[in-house]
């Protein structure tokens, strides 16, 4: 039986993955890093508890219905096996939930609208939407207008509102017209809302090319100077957004 988290040092995980695979560990037990990112085909997948903790609400939550058949992946893997088994372990109010994943397919909702100002970003450096009119019709085509058309109450349109306006025309518009205000306050781009015409910075490059969220752009650009040291650049950077619900461990130091 083996052990796998991320408090041990690389050569041990991958230690412990290699005999796993090898067939030399029958059992591992693991923290939920493992079982959603590494690709270790299993017979039986074992799920002990269903809430993990959510460091943005406070609290603690349930796994969602994609975290579940995520980790259950893993088990009965074609061409590993020929069968495979899946065992969750919850609470009692929970029972019927899970139960329900067994008997019904349930809907995935679309998370774009939280990342709606990076993605928007994404597209106008690579040159496909220059106003906002390309960007409402860009929107159209993503897996958030079929959820918004499909359930429009759970994107809070109401039900006059999708009678009046059955194509979500001025809800594209809206959340278009949002994203990039925020990216113009942000410096990424230059919006000019006579127009309607996007503009890209050379802020908004970096932060399109390197994957930078724009907060943390918008912070770089605003205290990031040419006479800064490594003390201060180091300071800097953990203000990424990136990182804001990454803590520090008491047991690291660092020596500069």
């Amino acid at each position: 039986m083996g052990v796998h988290h991320a408090g041990m040092n690389r050569e041990d995980r991958s230690l412990v993955e290699d005999l796993f695979n090898s067939g030399h560990l029958q059992i591992i037990v693991s923290t939920s890093t493992l079982a959603w990112g590494v690709n270790l085909p299993a017979h039986t997948v074992i799920i002990k508890g269903t809430t993990i903790y959510n460091p943005e609400l406070g609290s603690w939550v349930e796994l969602s219905s994609q975290d579940v058949m995520q980790m259950m992946g893993r088990a009965g893997r074609l061409g590993y096996d020929s069968s495979g088994e899946g065992i969750v372990i919850t609470t009692h109010n929970e029972l019927q939930y899970y139960l329900s994943l067994l008997n019904q397919q349930l809907p995935i909702e679309s998370q774009m609208i939280s990342c709606l100002a990076d993605s928007l970003n994404a597209e106008i450096v690579l040159g496909t939407i220059s106003n906002i009119k390309d960007a409402i019709n860009w929107l159209s085509y993503t897996y958030l207008f079929i959820r918004m058309y499909k359930k429009p109450a759970v994107y809070g349109i109401s039900h006059s509102d999708f009678e009046n306006d059955p194509i979500l025309l001025q809800r594209r518009t809206d959340l278009i017209h949002t994203a990039a205000n925020i990216l113009d306050k942000h410096g990424l781009i230059k919006y000019d809302k006579k127009s309607g015409i996007f503009q890209v910075t050379q802020i908004g490059r970096v932060a399109s090319h390197y994957y930078i969220k724009y907060q943390s752009m918008s912070t770089y650009n605003e205290y990031l100077k040419p006479t800064m040291g490594i003390i201060d650049l180091f300071r800097l950077f953990s203000l990424s957004h990136e990182f804001k619900l990454i803590p520090l461990r008491e047991e690291v130091y660092f020596f500069l």
